[in-house]
């Protein structure tokens, strides 16, 4: 079953949350073939992002989330604060296809 993963980051900046980004966007897509089935970088206001993913497991889900704090300290980013929210996937719909 996937599991979903949300996190909201809140910066001290808007030029913070710009370079997190930037930084971010190339991070995620190394991650390929990890068991990330989606991902979403999302601008809640100037300085703050919600990222959403799709995980195929919850092993795989506990290995990216570690990935990313890894990168997150080697980062050193001024982060303000952060709330995660995961869970199991109970219905995906894609209307796109």
């Amino acid at each position: 079953m996937s599991v979903f993963r949300n996190v909201v980051v809140n910066f001290k900046t808007e030029d913070d949350c710009d370079n997190y980004i930037e930084r971010y966007k190339p991070f995620m897509e190394s991650l390929e073939g990890t068991g990330l089935q989606t991902f979403y970088i999302c601008r809640l206001t100037p300085d703050s992002l919600l990222t959403f993913a799709m995980i195929d497991n919850e092993e795989n889900a506990k290995k990216l989330i570690e990935s990313a704090i890894e990168w997150r300290e080697l980062n050193r980013f001024d982060i303000h604060d952060q709330m995660v929210l995961d869970g199991k996937i109970e219905k995906f719909c894609n209307f796109m296809n």
